[in-house]
C-alpha cells in the first residue's frame, strides 16, 4: 500500500518498517490518541486492543474522547516499544532503540451490548492472559456497559519506524572504553 504524505517518514526514512507496524500494535501496551477538538489539540494515553485492522479504546460515557471521536472525526494513534537506551561519547548521538507505529483513521461507537462485552473480554485477555470472565473477575454488568463507551478506530493508514544498533557518532568505540557497544536494554516484565 502506498502511503500518503501524512504517513510517510521524513526524518530517517530508512527506518520505515511498514511491514512491522501491525506487530508493534499487537505488542504495545499503551497507545497515545491525538485529535483536535474545538481547535485545541489533545493527546491521551490509553490502554487499547488491536485486531483485524481496528484499534479499540474505551472511555467514560459522555467524555470528550467519545463525544468527539464518536462523530467520525480524524484521529492519530501512536504506540512505541522502547528496546534500549543508546549511549555515545558525544551527547548529540545519545539515542534510543525503539519500534513505533502510527495509525491514522476515524472512530465510531460500538453500541451493541454483546459485541461490547466480547471486545472487552478480548481486551482483558490481551493484558491479563489466562484470566477468565466469571471465574477470575466479575464480567461487566449491564450498568457498566451503559456507562462505558467503546470506540472502534478503523485504520486508514499505518506505518512503522524502527531504530536499532549502537550509537552513530564519531569515536563511538564504547566497547573498548566501557565493555559495551553503548546499548543498554530496557527491562520489561
Amino acid at each position: 500500500m502506498k502511503l500518503s504524505q501524512r504517513a510517510q517518514i521524513r526524518t530517517h526514512p530508512e527506518r520505515a518498517v511498514p511491514d512491522e507496524a501491525e506487530a508493534i500494535l499487537q505488542a504495545g501496551l499503551i497507545a497515545h490518541l491525538g485529535f483536535v477538538s474545538d481547535g485545541q489539540p489533545y493527546v491521551i494515553p490509553m490502554g487499547y486492543h488491536y485486531e483485524g485492522g481496528k484499534i479499540y479504546v474505551h472511555s467514560r460515557r459522555g467524555g470528550r474522547l467519545p463525544r468527539h471521536l464518536g462523530k467520525g472525526e480524524p484521529v492519530c494513534v501512536e504506540v512505541t516499544l522502547l528496546d534500549g537506551l543508546v549511549a555515545s561519547r558525544h551527547a548529540l548521538y545519545h539515542s534510543m532503540n525503539y519500534r513505533s507505529a502510527i495509525a491514522f483513521g476515524r472512530a465510531c461507537s460500538i453500541t451493541k451490548p454483546a459485541l461490547k462485552m466480547a471486545i472487552f473480554e478480548r481486551m482483558t485477555l490481551r493484558y491479563f492472559p489466562g484470566r477468565a470472565s466469571g471465574v477470575d473477575y466479575h464480567p461487566p454488568s449491564a450498568a457498566d456497559l451503559k456507562i462505558t463507551d467503546l470506540l472502534e478506530i478503523e485504520i486508514e493508514e499505518l506505518n512503522g519506524k524502527k531504530r536499532a544498533g549502537p550509537p552513530k557518532g564519531p569515536e563511538d568505540d564504547l566497547e573498548e572504553a566501557f565493555g559495551t557497544r553503548g546499548v543498554f536494554p530496557v527491562s520489561r516484565p
